[in-house]
């Protein structure tokens, strides 16, 4: 299945400070084809700097693992990834999965290499990709989904 790598950037203010928003357009395809009805979460929690951003270090760190990670899970379709939100110290990456299982046996492997890291990944049914739809709205002019 081909993925769009079109993706727009925003941001919003939170209680928590500037929290800047990524995501993937162009998922309908993906979306509509009923193959990743699981929400992933990886929630990476960071020290970053005075504006809860990551520093120079943590970014090339996360970078590094995240790429590695997407690059396999979704050159294996076992998910796809949808959305980065970076600020308020945590990156946060979402993804849609095939099932908690697959997911889970994919970046079990990944994640080791990697030692212990900071990170909790939490999963819930959404089968209409209403998160993302939301976060489209939210975000993103493009006239729905």
């Amino acid at each position: 299945m081909q993925l769009s790598n079109e993706w727009f950037a925003s941001a919003e203010e939170t209680n928590m400070g500037l929290v800047v928003v990524r995501g993937r357009m162009g998922m309908d395809a993906v979306r509509q084809s009923d193959r990743y009805p699981v929400r992933v979460e990886v929630q990476w929690q960071i020290v970053g700097d005075d504006k809860g951003m990551p520093t120079d270090t943590e970014a090339e760190v996360i970078e590094r693992m995240m790429n590695i990670v997407c690059d396999a899970l979704e050159r294996s379709e076992t998910a796809v990834m949808t959305a980065i939100y970076t600020g308020a110290q945590q990156v946060r990456y979402q993804f849609y999965a095939s099932s908690v299982d697959a997911f889970s046996a994919a970046i079990e492997p990944l994640l080791q290499r990697f030692g212990n890291l900071p990170i909790k990944i939490g999963a819930a049914p959404d089968g209409a990709w209403r998160e993302y739809a939301t976060m489209l709205d939210k975000f993103c002019d493009v006239g729905g989904v």
